[in-house]
């Protein structure tokens, strides 16, 4: 799978019911895959299942869209848009990841501020 490829299905993971993301973070993140944002860090893919599930209760109608994804020796960058169905764009922001044999292993979000948000 091409980094592209990779980072828009682990994108899509984040809307998915449970039983759907299952497989799917089983083939997109490593075994022992760790997560950073703002909001706090998880590691392992049963806590960051449940911190998606917790997305997706609070923003039901929200989607990531991976706007662009640069990458080099194991490690990758993704643009990417959080937006409501209507297409309204709700947050953007970059997320850093290394790989392991093909899968994100460690994943950190950095939020763009809203606007409006000043940050002195």
């Amino acid at each position: 799978m091409t980094p592209e490829a990779l980072w828009n299905r682990y994108a899509a993971i984040w809307s998915l019911d449970a039983d759907a993301r299952e497989p799917e973070m089983l083939a997109c993140l490593a075994d022992d895959v760790t997560y950073c944002d703002p909001n706090g860090a998880i590691a392992g893919r049963a806590g960051l299942s449940a911190y998606m599930a917790g997305f997706k209760e609070s923003v039901p109608a929200g989607r990531f869209i991976i706007l662009s994804v640069r990458h080099h020796n194991e490690r990758s960058l993704a643009r990417w848009e959080l937006r409501h169905e209507d297409d309204t764009v709700l947050q953007t922001g970059t997320s850093f990841a290394a790989m392991s044999d093909g899968r994100l292993s460690a994943i950190t979000g950095f939020f763009d501020p809203l606007a409006g948000q000043h940050h002195g």
